[in-house]
Formats: structure tokens, sequence, C-alpha cells
């Protein structure tokens, strides 16, 4: 007999009641969790994005001070009180679909925290200026922006540190504010960093950069592309690679050019500095001291050295007339620099030329008067095909001229305690007003420099500090070895090698640089003279040259770095050695020697070429050394 149990069914029904309970609760349990992570993950999500905003918006006010910043920096070359920053119009948020409220991250409301500290000098400028040192001034900025009407109130800071930077020019082993192009025939080695503005063309294996290199546009260096050729005119060598950088150049850079005033600083506007101001910013006026007209090297020379339109060669100081200039004395900026040096009536003769440190006796003896270091000369330039006309300036003379304690005297000016100057005479500024015409080539020309002047102390009896910087807007000739020694030293030390250890501080600055061997001869070099009979003897130049170049066209070359410095003479007819210590600074076309480069009228000379290392000081860099105002960007944070 089967006996039956009605009620198990009924009990098993129930057990898969209570499992679908648990399920349904476990999956309900499940999308509540799933709901609230994607609900708090919105909301996370939603303020990472505001934040993200806010950060953008925050940065906005940083970047209109750094722009404002920028420019005062290097079109006026100085900075306003840091309120004036803190003051700036905030951004527009007409347009915008989250609106911010800005504080200057200490919570004052609708300002830009910006504070400004005091210029540092420092070797870690950057990067991209690695190996250079300048001056700095920090200026920090902060900018906090906090939502409105949102759901969240979110606030992000941004705090940016740039620099608005100061580098003296000088401390460039080559700047080229032009294309640069460089394609020595034999090894050339380049210290110290290089900059151009414009582009740079490496033309040969031969150059080696071991410092920085970098270029506001593109650096052309593999030939065995035929796209990077010399893109400037049809001088090129093909097939070979060039890339010997010791450190990656960089291409592309901000450019960095001189301020003038403006903000056209292209390379043919840049040519100001070494010409006259104008004449609301030249002294004697009061405002070629301020910022403005302390940019014009004019403002800035102790001695100023000029002749008259009529100024003609071979007369001894015709119309020379120098001023010495004080920026420290209101009553008489520019003062009239007494004559040392008369021309005298002797006997029967009416041409003896006397130097004469007292009062003169008979006026009626005197021919004319004028100076012991400066007169006129003339000779022949085989590349213009001109005479020149030029105001030559003896530095040997003038040496003795600054230590002179007559009434004549120069020492009355060279010392330091003359009208509380603070330095004795260390740059002149010679302008030559002989007409630019047609076979006539007005100039300027230093001759006997191999020792630079020294400055006396205030009591007259010993030497400071010494060096020489030159500064003509016409072409500038070097006739002779210069600086290769110092007031004390052994005569010639820094002749014919690369230590500079027994040189002053010295500058040549001018339309075109042109060294003549100490063989050179003015009255046998005539336009006839043939190249194979002016042989020179070995000449060193210890100094930073800044100038004008004839830039390359499709058909002529410009001559490169490697012929910066114009030659005239047969220097491989004899293996001689042109050694050059200094800056090589190229910032626009030439205007009065405008000869495109060639190779008839000189002989490449062995080069000894090398970066002074005396620059990486900043008190061994020459008088008067030009400088460059940029912003730097140092840090950036956001929190």
């Amino acid at each position: 007999m089967q006996t039956t149990h009605p009620f198990a069914p009924r009990a098993r029904h129930g057990y898969a009641l209570l499992i679908t309970l648990i399920f349904v609760t476990v999956t309900l349990m499940t999308l509540a969790s799933l709901m609230w992570w994607a609900s708090s993950n919105g909301m996370v999500t939603q303020q990472n994005e505001l934040f993200t905003t806010a950060e953008a918006a925050a940065e906005a006010p940083t970047e209109i001070v750094v722009a404002q910043l920028d420019r005062d920096w290097v079109y006026s070359q100085c900075l306003q009180a840091a309120s004036v920053y803190q003051s700036l119009t905030l951004p527009d948020q007409t347009a915008w679909p989250t609106k911010f409220q800005y504080s200057d991250g200490s919570g004052t409301a609708n300002k830009i925290g910006v504070s400004i500290g005091l210029q540092v000098y420092t070797n870690a400028l950057g990067s991209q200026f690695a190996g250079l040192a300048g001056y700095i001034r920090p200026c920090t900025i902060t900018s906090t922006a906090t939502t409105t009407g949102e759901r969240y109130t979110i606030s992000a800071t941004i705090q940016e540190v740039v620099n608005a930077t100061v580098i003296p020019l000088f401390q460039f082993a080559i700047f080229y504010n032009v294309n640069m192009e460089i394609d020595p025939g034999a090894t050339m080695v380049v210290n110290g960093p290089v900059f151009g503005n414009q582009g740079i063309w490496a033309g040969t294996p031969n150059v080696t950069f071991n410092s920085t290199v970098a270029a506001g546009d593109l650096i052309y260096d593999d030939l065995t592309d035929t796209t990077n050729k010399n893109p400037w005119c049809v001088h090129d060598d093909v097939g070979t690679p060039n890339g010997n950088f010791a450190i990656a150049p960089l291409a592309n850079q901000d450019s960095l050019t001189l301020p003038i005033g403006t903000t056209n600083n292209d390379p043919a506007a840049v040519e100001a500095i070494i010409n006259l101001p104008p004449t609301s910013l030249g002294a004697p006026n009061a405002n070629a001291y301020s910022t403005n007209g302390q940019m014009y090297l004019f403002n800035r020379s102790d001695l100023i050295i000029s002749n008259a339109a009529s100024g003609l060669s071979g007369t001894r100081g015709t119309n020379i007339t120098i001023w010495y200039q004080n920026p420290n004395n209101p009553a008489s900026y520019l003062t009239p620099v007494t004559n040392d040096f008369y021309a005298l009536k002797t006997g029967g003769s009416t041409n003896v030329l006397s130097t004469v440190q007292g009062a003169i006796n008979n006026v009626s003896n005197v021919l004319y008067d004028t100076y012991s270091f400066a007169t006129n000369v003339s000779f022949y330039d085989y590349r213009e095909s001109d005479t020149v006309q030029a105001v030559q300036v003896d530095v040997s003379r003038l040496n003795a001229w600054l230590v002179n304690t007559n009434v004549t005297g120069g020492n009355q000016y060279n010392r330091t305690s003359f009208h509380d100057n603070g330095h004795g005479i260390r740059s002149i500024f010679v302008y030559n007003k002989v007409s630019n015409t047609s076979g006539q080539l007005p100039a300027v020309r230093m001759i006997n420099g191999a020792q630079m002047p020294f400055t006396m102390d205030p009591n007259g009896t010993g030497y400071s500090t010494g060096g020489l910087t030159v500064t003509t807007p016409q072409p500038l000739y070097v006739k002779g070895s210069y600086n290769v020694q110092t007031n004390s030293g052994t005569p010639n030390a820094a002749f014919g090698t690369t230590n500079t250890a027994a040189t002053y501080p010295a500058a040549l600055m001018g339309d075109a640089i042109t060294i003549l061997s100490g063989k050179w001869d003015d009255a046998a070099y005539t336009s006839a003279f043939a190249l194979s009979s002016r042989n020179p003897t070995n000449t060193t130049i210890n100094a930073a040259c800044l100038e004008g170049i004839v830039q390359s066209t499709n058909s002529n070359y410009s001559g490169g770095v490697e012929n910066f410095l114009r030659l005239l003479e047969n220097w491989n007819n004899t293996s001689t050695t042109l050694t050059y210590n200094g800056s090589i600074v190229v910032m626009f076309p030439s205007i009065y020697a405008t000869s495109p480069w060639g190779g008839s009228y000189y002989g490449v000379p062995i080069r000894k070429w090398g970066f002074d290392m005396n620059y990486t000081s900043p008190n061994k860099l020459p008088p008067n050394t030009p400088e460059i105002y940029t912003i730097i960007r140092s840090s950036w944070n956001a929190y």
C-alpha cells in the first residue's frame, strides 16, 4: 500500500519563492549600488570637468599678465609696478558657458596676484639658453578661478613664474639677427652658444658646435637632402651630412632681438643702435639718459669724436671735434675736450707739427689746433672699389693722453672722480660726416691698438679697470694686432693664442669690420697695386665684433661666418695666421660697405678663431655691451 505526503510539493514551492526573493533583493541591491556608483562617478566627473575648466579659466589672467610683462620688458626695457599688473582687465566671460569669480590666490576678488622679485645674476637661464648667463627678475603670477551658478563650487589656482631676463649679447659665440650661413673650408670649432633669429645653414662637416645651437626658423644641416641646401643662394655643397652638434639643435624658437623702443625689430631697424639717435633722444638732451635713450650707443659712449663734412684726408685733424660725455652731470652732459695738439709755424716752414701742453705765447704761429690721437687719413678698399676717407684713432696716443696730467691732457676726464662719473673713459663713438658718394667711403680706423686704454684710480696714481668699446655707424677698419696685452703685462702676451688672460674687455661695432695687418701700406696700396704683392703679417684681434653684412642673394654668397671679418690682403700666399678671440654678432644689412663678398681681392688666412671665455663673466664683458631683453618661462603649477 502506497502512502502519499500531500504537503511536500508545497514546501518545495516555498523554498523557490524564498530563493527568488533573495535573488530579487541582491539584484535590487546591485542595481542600487550601480546607480549610486554611477551617480557618484557622475558627480566626480562633473567636478573634475569643472576643475579642468576652472584651471583653464585661471590660466587666462596669468597669460594676460605675461603678455603685458613681455611687451613692457622687451620694448621698454622696464617693468611697471606689481599693482599695475594686479589690476589688469580680467578675461571677458560673455560667451563662456561657465562663469567664474576671479581672485588673486589670497582671497582678494577681481585681482591677479603678481609679485616681482629683485634682479639677480644667474648662469641657469633654461635649456634653450644653456651655457649663457644673465640677469633675471622673477615674476610670480597667481590666479584663482571659482565657478559661479553651478551645482558645485569648484576652485582652481594657477601659479606661473616667468623671468624678465637680460642677456648680454657678447655671451654668444655667434649671434645672427639675419640668416646665418657657415661654410669654412678648414676645420672650425665653435665652443660657445649660437643663436640665429632667422634660419641657420651649416654647409660643411668642417664645423663642430660644442654648445647650444638655436634658430628662430629652420636649421639646414643635412645636405644629403637636396631641400636642405643653402636656401638663400646657389653657394652650397652637396651630398655630405653636416650634423656636428654636441647638443641637438633647436629650430623654430622665439626670436631674440635688441629693443629699440618700437615693436619693429627687423634687422634694418636694429641698425639704429649704432647710428645717431633721434634729436629728442640724443645727447645733450636729458632724454638721452632715459631707458629709451640708452638704447643708442652714442648716448652711452664716454668720448664722441666727429669731423665736418669738409674733412679731407691728408690734412692732420681737419675739423676734428671731441666731447666728453657724463650722464651724471646735468649742467653739462657734453663737455668739449680741449685740444692738445697744434700745428705751428716754425721759422720759414708752415707745416711743422708740435705737441703743446701749455699756453701758446704767439697765437699767430698756430696753423690749426687738433688732437694728438685723432686725425683724418685716406686709403683704398679693394672690395668696395672706393677711396676710404677715415677718421683715425691712434689707441697708443689715446693711452698717453688719458694719463696726461697737463691742462690739455685727458687725466681730468679719465679719473673716476671726475664729475662723479663712476668710471674712466672706456668707450668712444666716432661719426664721420664725409659724404658717402661714388668712389668715396666714409669710415673709421683704429691703429696701434695692441694695448687698450686703462682707467686711473681717483688719485691718478695707479690703474683701475681697462678696456675700450668703439662704435660707429660707418665701416670700421683695424690696422695691426688689437688688444694683445694689459698695461702691466708682457708685451704681446695674448698674440697668436686663444689665451686671453692678458687682455682687457674690448668691442668693435660698425657697419662692417675690416682687418688690415701691420704691413698694410696706405701710400703703396693704390687701386693698381696687385693682390699678389699685398702680403700681410700674422695678426691677432681680441675683441667682440658687432657689424652688418651683405646678405646672400641667388647669385652671391654672403661669405658666411668664416668671412664676417673682411680682409684685403693676400693671406694665403704667405700662410699667414689671423687669430681672433671674441664674439661674432651680425645684426643688420650693411648700409655703407655694400659690395658683395668674393675671392678676388683677398687670400684666405689660416684662421685661429675662438670664443673669448672672459665674456661668460659679467665683470669681463666689454663696455657698452648690447643686451637682449626677453621673458623666459620658469615654472607652472596648478592646484
